[in-house]
Parts: C-alpha cells; structure tokens; sequence
C-alpha cells in the first residue's frame, strides 16, 4: 500500500516501503546449482538522488558481496540482468555507546554509476529527513522481507517468498543503545522461522515513516524481533 509523504522540500510522494525489497541472492560457479542463497533482505533506497541498497553484513554468511544477485523487480525474470555492485559499506570505527554494538552489522551497497537509469523502475524508498523516524514503545511496525523457508530455487524455478508483517515496538534493547525489540503474536502463521528478514526495512506505521531494519529474530511463543540502528 503507497502511503503519501511530503518530502523536506515540500514535494509529496506516494511510496510503498514493500515494493523496495529485493532477495538477497547470489550467482555460483556451478553450472547445475548457478544460483543459491542463505537468506536476508535488501532494501533499495534513494538518498540525495543516489540509489544505494541497505542491508546486514552477516546474510552474505559464506559468500561474497560480489557474488549478489540483485534484481530490478521483485521477483526477477529469466534473461534479467543483476544490479552492478561497486562497493560495499560498513562502519569501521564506532565510538562510545556504539563499540561493539550491531551498528557494525549495517552494510551500504553502492551501485555502478554506470547502472541505468531508473534500473528499479521507481521502486527505490526516498530516504529523507521527512520519511524517516525513530520509533516509540506500543508503535505499529511493518517488516517486509523474504522468508527463506518458503522460497525456491531450483532452476529454471526461482521464487522468493516475500511477507508483510505486523509487529509492535516494545521499546530499547537492554544491552544495546543501537537496538530496540518488536514483539508480535500471530495463530497459524503458515511458517515457522524468521530467516531471511534480516536486513529488512521496518516501516513505522503509527509516524508513516521509515524507523529502521532488522538484525536478528526469533520465533517461540511470542516472535522477538531486534531491530536497528534507530
């Protein structure tokens, strides 16, 4: 659902969070088994007019940034060409309350500047001073992600499985300043692990803005998100 946003500058968009994600995949050496993943989100951004994609350090697991496979529309066609990556991002020097927090699991990807123009279409979430916020306790969440469970890759089948899901924020992370928790109760929710929504965007739906990305989750009784930086 687009939810319109003025921007700083006094022009109102019209943009769904949703439509900014991509499935973190990456392209083999292996002829049989040419595409492969562990998980975890991307989430396509727009800032200053640039487009850059914002995610966590630890999906890459045991490949390479390199070997990403980014797709210009949600679910990638055959025959689509990946998004060339000039560089990956990552804070390399925290100071104070943040040394040895997961601000360090933030990772920027830069893009080619010889990527085309309008390569995601117009998908890319604007991030300005205007949509983006920091969240509050009892706050309605939004997390839109991939659930690695319920995708497939199976070539020629590729289809990553894409949710939207509701949770509340339930205030900061005791033992990290960078942090804070989400909590959600849901009956037969048709999955039963959270991988792959690492590096998601949450979007606060009470503020109608961007308030951060997810690092980490778990499933018992009660679903625990961590989500961050704020």
């Amino acid at each position: 659902m687009k939810c319109e946003q003025r921007l700083s500058s006094g022009l109102v968009v019209k943009q769904d969070y949703g439509e900014s994600v991509r499935a973190a995949f990456y392209q083999t050496e292996f002829e049989e088994f040419l595409y492969a993943t562990e998980g975890g989100t991307i989430f396509i951004t727009q800032f200053r007019g640039k487009v850059f994609g914002l995610t966590a350090k630890h999906i890459f697991a045991s490949f390479s940034p390199n070997q990403l496979f980014i797709t210009e529309e949600k679910q990638g066609k055959k025959g689509g060409k990946p998004a060339p990556i000039t560089a990956t991002m990552y804070p390399s020097s925290p100071t104070q309350a943040a040394e040895g927090s997961d601000i360090v699991d933030v990772c920027v990807i830069e893009f080619s500047p010889g990527m085309p123009t309008g390569f995601f279409r117009d998908t890319p979430y604007i991030v300005d001073e205007n949509t983006v916020a920091t969240s509050k306790r009892g706050n309605r969440l939004e997390v839109s992600g991939v659930l690695k469970e319920k995708s497939k890759i199976d070539p020629p089948d590729i289809h990553m499985a894409y949710c939207r899901l509701d949770f509340t924020d339930d205030g900061p992370h005791r033992s990290d300043p960078t942090l804070r928790r989400a909590i959600a109760e849901f009956a037969c929710p048709g999955f039963s692990t959270l991988t792959g929504i690492s590096g998601s965007p949450v979007f606060n739906v009470s503020l109608n803005a961007l308030c951060g990305m997810v690092v980490r989750g778990g499933m018992t009784v009660r679903w625990t998100l961590l989500l961050g930086p704020q």
